[in-house]
């Protein structure tokens, strides 16, 4: 029975992700509020303070939903929104999927647990015969649920990678960056973020060459990321909303049992 059901799982993606979605992108238009200066000037130098305010903070975890669409495999995917909970230490996360599940309606990852793999409660009919299945964090399976794995996730590897990316064309000398000004974003519950948008001389290897950047003016936290193509194609968007710093988690916050409640 076990065979049966991971040999259908991913013929059942192929199958879903035959053809073009059609939904709308997760945002809309920002609708810009001033022309306010980006803080320290230099996008590099205020992603870094991004990260060192952060680490002030002394995070420790916190709740948020997470809005989503992405290009997997050439096909773009519907969107997605994921109630997420995290802890820092040990990395932990867990993705429960309020819309748009397609393999999965929930994951656990707990660094160091669980033989270093994801637990899972499949999507479907899968999930009712078998509740909890063992995958790999970086494997077939997870490749095709996300372009980044439950162990790259959170707000600090975001913003980490979104530096890696400005600091990388800045030593090729290709850095291109357009200021947006400080928008207001509808999706964010209407958020006031400092926007700005880099767009690189050639595509990334994952295919993008535009990757906007909106972070939130209050907290400096990086909460919304769109990818694009040269011809606008939508590669990825990600949205960080509604999010709570340092929760109490209940006890089972991160363990097996989470995944069938």
């Amino acid at each position: 029975m076990y065979k049966t059901i991971a040999i259908c799982l991913p013929l059942c993606m192929a199958v879903a992700s035959d053809r073009e979605q059609t939904t709308p992108p997760l945002i809309t238009h920002p609708s810009q509020v001033s022309t306010e200066s980006l803080p320290l000037g230099d996008p590099i130098a205020f992603l870094k303070e991004c990260l060192n305010r952060f680490e002030r903070g002394n995070v420790k975890g916190y709740e948020m939903r997470l809005l989503k669409q992405e290009r997997i495999n050439g096909r773009l995917q519907p969107s997605e929104e994921i109630e997420v909970h995290y802890l820092r230490d040990p990395h932990s996360v867990v993705f429960k999927w309020l819309k748009g599940q397609r393999l999965t309606n929930c994951a656990l990852y707990v660094e160091g647990k669980n033989n270093d793999k994801v637990l899972a409660n499949p999507a479907g009919l899968p999930g009712k015969l078998i509740p909890v299945v063992e995958r790999d964090p970086e494997g077939p399976d997870a490749k095709q649920s996300g372009r980044y794995s439950l162990k790259e996730f959170g707000v600090y590897h975001t913003m980490k990678r979104t530096l890696r990316g400005f600091e990388r064309e800045k030593a090729k000398g290709t850095l291109k960056v357009e200021y947006l000004g400080v928008v207001k974003v509808k999706e964010l519950g209407d958020r006031l973020c400092y926007g700005f948008k880099r767009i690189d001389a050639t595509p990334q290897d994952d295919g993008f060459s535009e990757v906007t950047v909106y972070v939130d003016k209050e907290n400096w936290l990086q909460v919304g990321t769109i990818l694009k193509g040269d011809d606008g194609k939508l590669y990825g968007e990600y949205l960080f909303r509604d999010i709570r710093m340092n929760p109490e988690f209940k006890p089972e916050q991160f363990t097996k049992a989470i995944l069938t409640q």
